[in-house]
């Protein structure tokens, strides 16, 4: 993106928080700044990911399509509150997000269904999901966007939630995401039970997991959205896992992935995901 571009978003930025510095905040989001790129994580196929989900913008994917699509990517794949994958799996990546955030949609459609075939799948990983505010504007918004997707998780259906909110994801800085939206998007997710959703999305409990996750990111020195920590299971570090030693199997997946870390730092208008090592 050309300098002009960033310092006109910049800009328009500025002017949408300017609008809202009336209304009721618990706070202001931490300002997004370039982080150095570390070894992060690339994928096989990820362009073909695209075409596997049927994101992307320009699509003219019904959202009846894109339920049906969003539903065969996570077919047969174990949900527990934020976790996707195997609770067995030697490795857990955590992702840092915004639902708000472009870049995390870019990287849903384009690499994450690659990330899903290649490792979780294959039992090698499980994923994580973690709240940063970052282009959030409103926190009070963010909190709630947060806990309807923690909400979601109480059916095992939070990773369903998410990617329907990414996909349904609006312009930025345009208030899209309003509590009808957050019903609507529950109304996608197949198999959510939205009374018990409706009444699980008030409880208290979930903002504190909002809270930690964002304290935890800040105390990693986290301020852009993606961001990753991938870990090893306790004990397994030199244990096989199907012929390979976890550790190395750890080490293909950082260098795998790293490839997509640098292509979405260059898509996506300066936003550069990172990987925090793991502590």
């Amino acid at each position: 993106m050309s300098r002009g571009y960033n310092a006109r978003r910049k800009a328009k930025r500025q002017q949408a928080r300017a609008s809202l510095d009336s209304s009721p905040r618990r706070g202001s989001p931490r300002p997004r700044q370039l982080i150095p790129l570390l070894p992060v994580f690339a994928i096989v196929v990820a362009l073909g990911a695209v075409a596997f989900l049927g994101f992307g913008s320009g699509n003219a994917v019904s959202r009846e399509e894109a339920a049906e699509k969003v539903d065969a990517l996570l077919e047969g794949l174990p949900q527990e509150g934020a976790s996707l994958g195997s609770l067995e799996a030697p490795l857990t990546l955590q992702i840092f997000a915004d639902l708000e955030c472009p870049t995390v949609k870019r990287f849903a459609e384009a690499y994450l269904p690659s990330v899903i075939e290649t490792w979780v799948r294959s039992g090698v990983m499980r994923l994580e999901y973690r709240s940063l505010q970052t282009d959030t504007i409103n926190e009070d918004t963010f909190f709630e966007q947060e806990a309807a997707a923690l909400a979601a998780g109480r059916q095992d259906r939070m990773w369903n939630f998410i990617l329907t909110f990414l996909f349904e994801q609006g312009p930025e800085d345009t208030g899209y995401a309003t509590d009808a939206f957050f019903t609507e998007i529950a109304g996608q997710v197949r198999g959510l039970e939205r009374t018990k959703w409706r009444h699980d999305r008030r409880d208290a409990l979930l903002l504190r997991r909002v809270a930690l996750g964002v304290h935890s990111a800040h105390s990693m020195g986290m301020d852009s959205t993606p961001s990753f920590v991938i870990s090893v299971a306790p004990g397994r570090t030199h244990q096989d896992f199907e012929g390979m030693d976890v550790q190395s199997v750890k080490e293909e997946v950082e260098l795998s992935l790293r490839k997509v870390i640098a292509s979405l730092g260059k898509e996506a208008s300066g936003d550069i995901p990172t990987l925090v090592p793991e502590s």
